[in-house]
């Protein structure tokens, strides 16, 4: 910011210095300050409008999320979204439901910057290890590939390219754990 004030001093200065007449240098240190004024009101409505479309996709993912949780509690409203590609039951479908979501929040993550490649593929290396996640990502990879990769966004290409790989080497790894193996049973569990 300092240097951004000199430079602007030095730009002044010189034109005081190149225009011998006084109302000729005033009136090209005002060109040049509105040509500043003008950028920093262009810089501040791009940095607005990116807020804006952030906020807006927030509230997209928030509906979603919030319709998500509404079809996994009842089948009637389930089976207003597209059926699954392969028969399963009502418990399997609503854990690759939640996979999903799960693999959402991690993509969003990964977008914003806030996972870097070496976090996600240490995430996923646990995340493949378990049946529903290789369920789910052996049955969705398909429309994440093709979503991803054939868009027009790198970061995203580049998550669907790093979870396929890190699925790719925790098949090559062995069977994974079975869901019913997750957790010791006891006498309180439903």
């Amino acid at each position: 910011m300092a240097a951004t004030v000199a430079l602007i001093c030095a730009l002044i200065a010189s034109a005081f210095k190149l225009l011998g007449d006084r109302s000729q240098a005033f009136s090209a240190a005002s060109v040049l300050l509105s040509g500043i004024a003008l950028a920093g009101v262009a810089a501040s409505l791009m940095y607005q409008a990116q807020q804006t479309k952030a906020v807006r996709d927030e509230r997209d993912r928030a509906t979603h999320r919030q319709m998500v949780y509404l079809a996994m509690g009842d089948r009637a409203l389930a089976a207003c979204w597209e059926p699954p590609g392969i028969p399963m039951t009502f418990e399997r479908y609503r854990q690759v439901m939640f996979a999903n979501l799960i693999m959402g929040r991690w993509h969003a993550a990964y977008q914003l910057g806030d996972v870097d490649d070496s976090a996600l593929r240490f995430i996923l290396d646990r995340h493949f290890r378990g049946e529903i996640g290789r369920f789910h990502w052996s049955h969705g990879r398909r429309e994440w590939l093709r979503g991803a990769i054939g868009g027009h966004h790198r970061r995203a290409a580049m998550f669907a390219e790093i979870v396929e790989e890190r699925y790719q080497a925790a098949i090559s790894a062995g069977p994974a754990v079975p869901a019913d193996d997750y957790f010791i049973r006891t006498g309180t569990d439903c």
